[in-house]
């Protein structure tokens, strides 16, 4: 495994940058047509795919012999090097109706783990970074989860689906979390939920099902910022769609124990 992690951060920060201009140029014309993917609520504009060519062309140039993976053009190629990971328009839904709300989600990662991790908010100019070992960032500040101990009082996030089942799921899990939490939001935009849980905004999130993409830099970042997560069954998230619980480590079983009953196998 190469160890110039540095200059891959170098290179995703870059990358995801490039990406943020093609995306705000985007949202500047207001609500973007779109078309779906694998269902009527599963959906890809334009600007999803022109983001997702600038960041290959951007890592390809500079790492020719690593793997890539991407939401929108599949895995390009597998290499011993380790694999790009990358979602270059995570938050779709909101990007299509014009809610300033979305972000580029890049990893680089050996396997299932994360080495190299960069979330990137071109409304804000966020841009939340990783690297294994060493630290998470918002822009050149240090990141840490939240310290809140307890659901109740707690500040949370969950997710929905695109998959109807699932939501009915989920809706029936939230009783507990209701009447306990201080708020819950849904975002629309998972990486930069697990974003947020890193920098301590939320002091959990979770969703039902997401693939790889969505999360592969999200699970440094918390990891790195002190926090925890795992998919429902209390297991790391491998493969390719889990679910995912991420917190500040300190609610972690609280929410799986509440999560766990409803939930079939891993989901």
């Amino acid at each position: 495994m190469p160890a110039d992690l540095t200059k891959r951060l170098s290179i995703a920060i870059r990358a995801s940058h490039a990406a943020g201009e093609i995306l705000c140029a985007g949202f500047q014309m207001g609500a973007v047509a779109y078309e779906t993917k694998s269902s009527r609520n599963d959906v890809v504009t334009e600007f999803d795919l022109r983001a997702d060519r600038t960041i290959v062309d951007i890592v390809k140039s500079n790492f020719p012999n690593d793997g890539i993976l991407t939401e929108e053009s599949g895995q390009a190629s597998v290499s011993e090097n380790g694999q790009w990971v990358i979602d270059p328009l995570d938050g779709t839904n909101n990007f299509s109706q014009n809610i300033p709300h979305f972000a580029i989600s890049i990893a680089y990662c050996d396997g299932y783990v994360p080495l190299v991790a960069c979330i990137h908010d071109p409304i804000r100019n966020e841009t939340f970074t990783a690297v294994r070992g060493a630290g998470a960032r918002l822009n050149e500040i240090t990141l840490s989860t939240s310290s809140h101990q307890h659901l109740e009082g707690a500040f949370l996030c969950v997710g929905t689906s695109i998959h109807p089942k699932l939501r009915e799921a989920l809706h029936k899990q939230m009783p507990p979390f209701l009447h306990a939490a201080r708020a819950l939001r849904t975002s629309g935009s998972a990486a930069l939920d697990l974003a947020y849980v890193a920098a301590g905004r939320f002091d959990a999130a979770w969703y039902p099902e997401l693939h790889w993409w969505d999360v592969a830099a999200g699970i440094l970042l918390i990891e790195e910022a002190g926090g925890r997560s795992t998919n429902y069954g209390g297991s790391p998230f491998t493969g390719a769609t889990s679910s995912i619980i991420a917190s500040n480590s300190a609610i972690h079983d609280t929410i799986l124990n509440q999560l766990k009953d409803g939930c079939h196998g891993d989901a």
